[in-house]
C-alpha cells in the first residue's frame, strides 16, 4: 500500500521539475524608401523567431550596402516588449555629379567584400533562377530550395527584387546586386552605428532609424508555441 501511495507523488515530482517553455516572439523589421514618384514604399520586411531575452540578426542587402541588426526583445511584467537594438548600416555615398559615367566594352566587377552572406548577381524570372556566389567565390544558377553556405533560398519578390533565405530560424533578404562602372576610383563605403531602445506594445511598430528619404521601424509579437 505504502509504494502505491509514493507513485502517483513520485510523478508529480517529476513534472514539477520541468522547465517552464520559453517565450518565444517574432520581430520584424519594415525598411522604407521613396519611389519614382515620391511616394514612401515598403522595400524590405525580414522576420526572425527568437525567445525572450536572447540576442538575434536581422540583415538586409549585401556587404556593401546594407543594415545588420543585433536585436534582443524583452518581455515586461505589463505586458510591453523592450527591444534593444545595434545598428550597423553601410551606404556608398553619392556619386558627385560632375563625375561622367561610362559604359565599358568589358564590364568588370568590384572585388567582393567579405561576408558570411551569399552574394545575389542575377536572376531569370522565366525560368525562376538565380545566380548566386557563394563563400568560396563560384558562381552558380540554381532555384529555390537549393542550400548555399548552409543558406536555404526560400522566395523571391519580383517588385523589390529581393531574395529572401533562411537558416536556423534565421530570416535575411538579399537585394539584388547591380553593378555602377565610374571613370574614378569607387568611393569608400560609409559605415554608420548606433544603439537604441524602444518600449512598445506588441504588434505595435516603432521607428527606430531613417535618412534620405528611408525609414526603418521594429516591432515584436509575442508567439503562442503551446498550440
Amino acid at each position: 500500500m505504502l509504494r502505491a501511495t509514493l507513485l502517483p507523488l513520485l510523478v508529480l515530482t517529476a513534472f514539477a521539475a520541468e522547465e517552464p517553455v520559453p517565450t518565444h516572439l517574432k520581430v520584424k523589421a519594415s525598411f522604407t524608401r521613396l519611389d519614382k514618384d515620391g511616394k514612401p514604399e515598403i522595400y524590405a520586411e525580414p522576420t526572425v523567431i527568437t525567445v525572450d531575452g536572447k540576442q538575434t540578426t536581422i540583415r538586409v542587402g549585401s556587404a556593401e550596402e546594407g543594415v545588420v541588426f543585433t536585436v534582443t526583445p524583452k518581455v515586461n511584467k505589463d505586458g510591453t516588449l523592450t527591444l534593444d537594438a545595434d545598428l550597423e548600416s553601410r551606404e556608398a555615398p553619392p556619386a558627385v555629379s560632375s563625375v561622367p559615367a561610362v559604359t565599358p566594352a568589358v564590364p568588370t566587377q568590384p572585388p567582393r567584400a567579405k561576408s558570411n552572406l551569399p552574394f545575389f548577381h542575377g536572376v531569370l524570372t522565366k525560368d525562376k533562377l538565380f545566380s548566386i556566389e557563394d563563400a568560396a567565390g563560384k558562381r552558380q544558377w540554381v532555384p529555390l530550395g537549393r542550400r548555399i553556405d548552409g543558406w536555404t533560398l526560400r522566395s523571391y519578390d519580383e517588385k523589390r527584387e529581393a531574395l529572401t533565405l533562411s537558416r536556423l530560424g534565421q530570416s535575411v533578404e538579399l537585394v539584388l546586386h547591380k553593378a555602377v562602372i565610374l571613370d574614378a576610383p569607387a568611393p569608400l563605403v560609409a559605415v554608420s552605428r548606433a544603439k537604441t531602445t524602444v518600449t512598445l506594445q506588441p504588434g505595435q511598430p516603432a521607428l527606430i532609424g531613417g535618412a534620405n528619404g528611408r525609414k526603418i521601424s521594429l516591432e515584436a509579437e509575442i508567439l503562442d508555441v503551446t498550440k
